[in-house]
């Protein structure tokens, strides 16, 4: 008698990928939800994953992603108390890798000790200043073409009172070593200059006020090519700044963007492995009358953090971003375009009275209809102990009075005193002395070097997508313009 049977290879339940070679990582600052995203999906690829943080009580603390947490001092407070705990933790317990999730990335790239330094996921000191400080970094990219904001530096009250067309213009008035929204003054035409409120001990920009479209990119680079990238538009936030809505979009000119700069940071010998995300605007100019509009759509990067920010949730769930963070040699992987990802505190937060019946709906929509970032069912006790954590955190916020977004990030923020800052200037001064001889290569050699890296193995290539599918994302006309006449004038 036959019978015959579905093969037993079709039974099977296909496996995620996992990595060639198990690490112990090292995540800093267990207390944001996307270092327990980055923790699950570190260890779905084989990893064993541990996190640091000078709170005792955080959200990754409870996972089971995370093999054990450890309590250290606050790196705002106590910069070498903090890199000698860590030091301690690479030591003790075999740390291969060092995933930095915040700004205290520039304190532990600030450490002599080399077990932190060869470990520590970072692009060189000076490159991650220059990265860092938004006077430097938007300087840099006009320098190599790319979109920025118009900018000024304003060291004195002087500067602020003299800034070109202020009854005409409006300004973004921030520190040049801030983050997110926090000491960030509109000036507005025709309104009172915040004076009193500026500390001029640190240097500030002004960038031109640019209306528009709000999109965020997170960005893997590896050796001058983009190894993992996700996009997507600010939509929901809870200060304005803070988003707590996140789905995956699509934008071939913001990835063209990206590629430039990891190629120009090839070009430099920048090599390894780090990571890079932008904010970006694209303008949307106004039409006359109603007729078409007299411009196109401009796309401007308003700043840069070379560290870890939310769009790592649209990789939740998934191997790809994990294996891109420490298996060399793969390919490279972008977010799937159906992702979608919320922080549910935050959206059950929406407040707007004034809000039409349109708006209210979408939020709903947005509400119902994309996944908690925290919730896992096979990760259960990061949701459940969220009504302990929220408390404990509100009442720390009252004890210090501040906002939620500034509590979560005033321990491990940035902050150097005057002797470092006098060094963190002296550096990038060096920085600019050695960009500018790079530069001082003739045009024809800059355009050769540049258009054989995009068009090599460097270049923008085929992007691996996630959740299966694959598509290829061709460079913007004006990339591709460039690269085309750059290797016809070389081999002409």
């Amino acid at each position: 008698m036959s019978c015959t049977c579905t093969p037993t290879v079709k039974l099977r339940k296909k496996r995620r990928p996992l990595t060639r070679q198990p690490l112990n990582i090292l995540l800093t600052n267990g207390r944001f939800p996307v270092t327990l995203d980055l923790a699950r999906q570190l260890k779905k690829c084989g990893h064993t994953v541990f996190v640091v943080d000078c709170m005792h009580y955080h959200v990754s603390k409870f996972s089971n992603a995370v093999r054990q947490s450890f309590r250290a001092p606050a790196p705002h407070d106590d910069q070498d108390g903090y890199r000698k705990a860590v030091s301690e933790i690479v030591g003790k317990h075999d740390i291969h890798l060092i995933i930095p999730m915040h700004e205290e990335i520039i304190h532990l790239a600030g450490s002599n000790n080399p077990e932190i330094l060869k470990r520590l996921l970072s692009p060189p000191k000076p490159i991650l200043l220059r990265l860092h400080n938004k006077w430097e970094f938007s300087q840099w990219m006009e320098k190599i073409g790319l979109g920025v904001p118009k900018h000024y530096l304003c060291e004195t009250l002087d500067d602020v009172r003299n800034l070109p067309n202020l009854d005409t213009t409006e300004y973004a008035l921030k520190p040049i070593f801030g983050r997110a929204s926090q000491s960030v003054f509109h000036l507005k035409p025709g309104e009172k200059l915040p004076l009193d409120q500026l500390d001029m001990r640190k240097r500030w920009i002004a960038q031109e006020w640019v209306y528009g479209e709000r999109y965020c990119s997170y960005s893997v680079i590896r050796d001058g090519s983009v190894s993992a990238f996700s996009l997507y538009k600010v939509l929901e936030t809870i200060d304005g700044s803070s988003c707590v809505y996140f789905k995956s979009v699509e934008h071939p000119a913001i990835f063209d963007y990206i590629s430039d700069v990891a190629t120009e940071l090839g070009l430099e010998g920048v090599n390894g492995t780090f990571q890079l995300a932008f904010d970006f605007i694209e303008s949307t100019p106004p039409a006359i009358g109603d007729g078409p509009k007299t411009e196109e759509a401009k796309l401007v990067a308003i700043e840069c953090n070379p560290r870890s920010t939310s769009g790592i949730h649209l990789f939740a769930g998934m191997t790809d971003l994990g294996l891109a963070l420490t298996d060399g040699n793969r390919p490279r992987v972008v977010a799937n375009r159906k992702a979608k990802r919320q922080v549910f505190p935050g959206m059950m937060m929406w407040e707007h009275s004034d809000a039409s019946v349109g708006q209210w709906l979408r939020h709903m929509g947005r509400l119902m209809g994309s996944k908690d970032i925290v919730f896992s069912a096979k990760d259960l006790l990061p949701t459940l102990m969220q009504p302990f954590l929220l408390t404990s955190y509100y009442e720390i916020c009252r004890e210090k009075k501040l906002k939620l977004p500034d509590m979560f990030q005033l321990d491990v923020t940035w902050e150097p005193d005057d002797e470092e800052l006098k060094l963190v200037y002296e550096i990038a001064l060096e920085d600019r002395r050695l960009w500018a001889k790079r530069r001082n290569l003739s045009e024809g050699q800059l355009i050769e070097r540049r258009a054989s890296v995009m068009a090599g193995k460097n270049g923008l290539g085929t992007l691996k997508v996630n959740c299966k599918s694959q598509s290829s994302v061709k460079p913007s006309l004006p990339t591709a313009r460039k690269a085309g006449a750059a290797s016809r004038k070389e081999t002409g």
